[in-house]
């Protein structure tokens, strides 16, 4: 079939004009500029019929121009290389984290476009007068120039829209529409435009002047001030936690959000922007200035003493805060507690020592990491960052197809896994990441190892070197016995087991990455305990959560199965707060697909499959065959031709849970609803699981 692009930019620039947007043509020099000689009156009034049909009659692209003249429309673009560097999804999680994803997915549900560099533009009318045009979030290019990141197109801009293409852009790309069109843009408040531009702005990294000024003054000579010293010394959640500001996310570039007091959604501030570690203030309510950046120490003076630097300085003295310019004075001999020289077994000189007590550094006063990997159903996560976490089982009790389930999230969000396999080969684990639907451009960010040799220092460093390169978010240890027995351990002694985990696993964690063993239990449930074969020191060192794999219904190829998950350990303690008696983990449902895949979803539960449920399958079953939106009268009769035919009462009822639990979509179109696929429904899914049951 030929498609008719000229048609298509003639028909959207209609529908564009019917939803009441000033429309014009896209010059076809690749300037990215208005196709008009002269374009400004329609900054104040929209074309005439007469005049899209003149114009678009033979037109490559469409433009709209932003503002009052369209209904206060206002655009938010994301350049390709912010896209490239995934800071979309920096700012959903930031989004989730702070209580803003509803408007995100609202966002993200009404009109949604990709550009020929990659950039994604969204497209939002706003309930109130739209400033103008204004750049979000910004970085140092090349050779003095400033990159852009992300900004908006706002009073009297201009922008261009899908399906323009051809030599409106200088690489001959497209614009594509990924969601949406003009019938589905969003109204939003001022305030939630706000809300969200705080989000883009979070990730600017151009220097602000009051930061240089600052980094190239001179410092006199003399004894560590209180003011650096406090500096030093104190973090950011001792100071803003007190006040009741409460922290959101922290990004992969260690820039944390913050939100103040009172407000339950949104970030009204950011710590260690550009890696300053200044404080930055959005919001204009709070005893902070808007706009404005302090260090720890000008928050300490504005906070305690009403901005007075010098009693803040003489304060922080007295507290402990600063070197002494008495003492200083005398000329007194430096005393070093440590002053023995430390040795090791050896004989060699050691400088330091793990013995030796040291002052809590900010890191350690931070609250304890929160799990975000391995996802329930419910949104929650079951897998710590930076800790080793394990999970074990009979053999065949699935547990690999657990620990691959969490391999294939990662990669999805763009993260990079390491696998070290004792057990199998890359030939099996790579055809069981393919069963899960894991996408194939995503196994370059996975990366295997099959180790048959000893554990050398010089593999150690190897190793190291790898892990500082690629950082990987999850690192897979796949058989903790055979990996002692490839090195010589007992697996029934703790020293052994202590040895293992100060070698191979801690020092995998080390640039952050989540670990995860899988390890084997004995075959009698009678002397297993609650951990894995071998010596107690080997749950000792898990630090992270520790969960027993058990098979519920068998499963196989072309059986659809389920396992149980219990929480053994959670040093942490945030998974068994999602359990509901403080060790009930989940159900995982493995589902066999028509082509030959496996569905792996985890939620709670016993197996329970009703009649309604079947037709749930059915209508999801039926609008993804199809591939289109269909209306409630067409699914009706589609149904009943397939034998699931069903009472207009309980179709809407079916439907209406269908879309409440996410597996369908709907929107009005005229005086009816249209009903698309948006993922499947299982009936003899396992369903959540109450201990009041």
């Amino acid at each position: 079939m030929v498609v008719n692009m000229k048609s298509d930019i003639l028909l959207r620039a209609l529908q564009l004009a019917n939803t009441g947007i000033s429309v014009v043509p896209v010059a076809t020099d690749g300037s990215k500029r208005p196709g008009l000689d002269t374009w400004k009156q329609y900054q104040e009034r929209r074309p005439t019929t007469d005049e899209l049909m003149r114009w678009f009659s033979d037109a490559q692209g469409v433009g709209v121009i932003c503002g009052k003249v369209s209904g206060n429309l206002e655009m938010l673009e994301l350049e390709g290389r912010a896209v490239a560097a995934k800071m979309h999804l920096d700012i959903a999680e930031i989004a989730k984290n702070s209580g803003l994803e509803p408007l995100w997915q609202k966002l993200n549900s009404g009109y949604v476009e990709t550009t020929p560099s990659g950039g994604i533009h969204w497209l939002y009318r706003i309930d109130g007068e739209v400033p103008g045009n204004t750049k979000l979030a910004r970085r140092p290019g090349e050779n003095g120039n400033i990159d852009v990141l992300a900004e908006t197109r706002g009073e009297g801009g201009f922008v261009i829209v899908a399906p323009t293409n051809g030599s409106c852009h200088p690489s001959g790309g497209a614009w594509t529409m990924l969601i949406g069109g003009p019938a589905s843009i969003p109204t939003i408040t001022r305030e939630e435009r706000d809300a969200l531009h705080h989000l883009f702005s979070m990730f600017d990294e151009i220097p602000k002047a009051e930061y240089i000024a600052e980094e190239i003054k001179t410092k006199p000579e003399g004894p560590l001030t209180p003011g650096d010293d406090y500096n030093r010394k104190v973090s950011w959640p001792q100071i803003l936690e007190p006040l009741g500001w409460t922290k959101v996310y922290t990004t992969r570039d260690g820039v944390t959000a913050w939100r103040r007091p009172g407000k339950s959604e949104g970030v009204s501030a950011t710590t260690n922007h550009a890696g300053t570690d200044k404080f930055y203030c959005f919001t204009t309510s709070s005893v902070f200035e808007s706009e404005t950046s302090y260090s720890k120490f000008a928050a300490y003076a504005l906070i305690e003493h009403q901005g007075d630097f010098k009693v803040a300085a003489k304060a922080l003295r007295h507290l402990g805060y600063g070197e002494s310019k008495e003492l200083q004075a005398l000329n007194l001999p430096d005393y070093n507690p440590s002053g023995v020289q430390m040795h090791d077994e050896e004989g060699n000189v050691i400088a330091d020592s793990s013995w030796i007590p040291k002052e809590i550094g900010d890191y350690e006063l931070e609250a304890d990491v929160q799990p975000t990997m391995l996802k329930r159903e419910d949104g929650n996560f079951i897998l710590y960052p930076g800790k080793i976490n394990a999970i074990f089982g009979e053999s065949e009790s699935g547990k690999t197809w657990v620990a691959l389930e969490a391999v294939r999230q990662e990669l999805i969000a763009g993260n990079t896994v390491f696998y070290i396999d004792f057990e199998d080969s890359a030939r099996g684990i790579l055809n069981r990441l393919k069963t899960l639907k894991t996408p194939m451009e995503r196994f370059k960010a996975f990366l295997y190892a099959n180790p048959d040799s000893p554990h050398t220092p010089a593999v150690s460093e190897a190793l190291m070197a790898s892990l500082a390169e690629f950082k990987p978010s999850l690192v897979v240890v796949d058989g903790v016995n055979a990996a002692m027995n490839l090195m010589g351990l007992d697996l029934e002694k703790n020293k052994d087991a202590t040895h293992f985990s100060q070698t191979i696993l801690r020092p995998l964690r080390t640039f952050g990455s989540g670990i995860l063993t899988i390890d084997h239990v004995t075959k009698s449930k009678d002397t297993r305990g609650n951990y894995a074969i071998g010596a107690q020191a080997k749950r000792a060192d898990i630090d992270g959560v520790a969960v027993s794999v058990a098979v519920e219904q068998p499963f196989g190829r072309g059986i659809d199965g389920a396992l149980s998950l219990t929480v053994t350990k959670d040093r942490p303690g945030f998974v068994r707060a999602i359990c509901p008696d403080a060790k009930t983990l989940g159900i995982v449902n493995l589902r066999s697909v028509a082509d030959g895949g496996i569905t792996v979803s985890i939620s709670g539960g016993t197996v329970k499959v009703s009649t309604r449920e079947q037709k749930m399958e059915a209508i999801c079953d039926l609008l993804r065959r199809h591939g289109y939106e269909m209306g409630r009268n067409q699914i009706a009769e589609q149904l009943r031709s397939e034998g699931n035919g069903m009472n207009n009462e309980e179709l809407k009822f079916v439907m209406d849970s269908l879309v409440s639990a996410g597996h369908l979509s709907h929107r009005k179109d005229g005086q009816k609803y249209l009903y698309g696929y948006q993922s499947d429904f299982f009936a003899n899914d396992v369903k959540a699981w109450n201990p009041n049951d």
